[in-house]
């Protein structure tokens, strides 16, 4: 009985600390964000995620869903343009894993931008990114200030066309912080 109690406590800690410490967390991450050169304001249904992964700016998943989309910034070949940028290259070096099923052009934050709708082929790279739940993916990459933007939401096969709306509605309120010349990192 007295095994039972104890197991009992422990559980009902970890439930508690598994409760506060994430909250405590978001707020440490709310009193110093991070310098980016634009915001996105989802809204509720979306909460901000850690950044485990290198390049990531921005992170966020959707509330009782698999949904996530995240922001990354790389610099860019001088003079190179947005139709200049081919999906092998932007992929690379696993384009061979990438299934594309759609291709269009679209306006993000007042910029001309791309995107492609493509899930994961079978085998070694999709099974280490999605595991055994089949996924479905969009990327948006647009061009700022010298710099490429990529837009990464993903959701579930299934999840997909229901979350994908509430994901629109969050990257539109995507904006660029003025003047550019302050977010352009200058090369010598």
């Amino acid at each position: 009985m007295r095994l039972i109690s104890l197991r009992r406590k422990y559980w009902i800690l970890f439930l508690t600390l598994s409760l506060i410490l994430p909250s405590a967390l978001l707020r440490a991450e709310d009193a110093a964000p991070a310098q980016h050169p634009f915001t996105v304001s989802p809204s509720g249904e979306w909460m901000k995620l850690p950044l485990p992964l290198q390049g990531v700016l921005v992170s966020y998943g959707r509330k009782g869903t698999l949904a996530t989309f995240h922001i990354t910034e790389r610099d860019l070949e001088a003079g190179k343009t947005l139709e200049a940028l081919r999906w092998e290259d932007l992929f690379s070096p696993q384009f061979s894993s990438i299934d594309i099923h759609k291709k269009g052009d679209a306006v993000l934050a007042g910029e001309k931008a791309k995107y492609c709708i493509y899930t994961l082929k079978p085998g070694e790279f999709k099974d280490t990114m999605e595991g055994k739940i089949a996924g479905k993916y969009i990327n948006y990459v647009l061009l700022h200030g010298g710099k490429l933007f990529s837009i990464t939401f993903y959701d579930t096969e299934e999840g997909f066309s229901v979350d994908y709306p509430s994901f629109l509605t969050a990257i539109r309120t995507l904006r660029f912080d003025a003047p550019l010349a302050s977010h352009v990192r200058k090369r010598s």
